[in-house]
């Protein structure tokens, strides 16, 4: 009963934040923010194979490979409880320490390098995120509609990772293919 209401919650959380992310306008709420928000929703909302494989199972991974503009957004979820297990943000430097993400968030700048990223991932459960077109092969793409901020899931991509992602995401997402 508390494992369904739990559920619900963290349900409408994200189906908020989305639609927030999705009215938001640039002034009022900065992009790298709604991304920040949008990347741990997507975290909540997914499940990883053999989770203890990446190391203390009571955490998550989240990852930025390249320079960022997220300031301080992503520095707010350090610490915050994603199912039960604590959530780390972590600055990659090297294609070698990128295996070790539960969440990869590719920057524009490393988005040219994609597939070399995903010659080093391999099939390993790493949810990848990119925020530019020039990042082909992640598994979801955040992008500005307007005003809006959307995102595309490649469910391939999703499935060749073994990444198991709420059909709630799947349905706000603008394409799932």
């Amino acid at each position: 009963m508390r494992a369904a209401r739990a559920r619900l919650l963290l349900a409408g959380s994200l189906a908020l934040a989305l639609a927030a992310g999705q009215q938001a306008h640039a002034q009022a709420v900065p992009e790298y923010a709604m991304k920040a928000t949008y990347l741990y929703n997507f975290m909540v909302f997914a499940e990883w194979p053999n989770q203890d494989a990446h190391g203390a199972p009571e955490s998550l991974q989240l990852c930025v490979f390249g320079p960022d503009n997220f300031g301080t957004a992503l520095n707010s979820l350090e610490g915050k409880n994603v199912n039960g297990r604590k959530l780390v943000v972590q600055r990659a430097s090297s294609l070698a320490s990128l295996r070790r993400c539960h969440l990869l968030f590719v920057t524009e700048r490393e988005a040219p390098n994609m597939a070399a990223i995903q010659n080093v991932l391999g099939e390993a459960p790493v949810l990848t995120v990119a925020d530019s077109p020039l990042a082909s092969g992640a598994a979801i793409l955040l992008s500005l509609d307007g005003r809006r901020l959307v995102f595309d899931v490649n469910v391939q991509r999703i499935k060749k990772a073994g990444i198991t992602l709420s059909s709630k995401v799947l349905q706000l997402a603008r394409s799932a293919s």
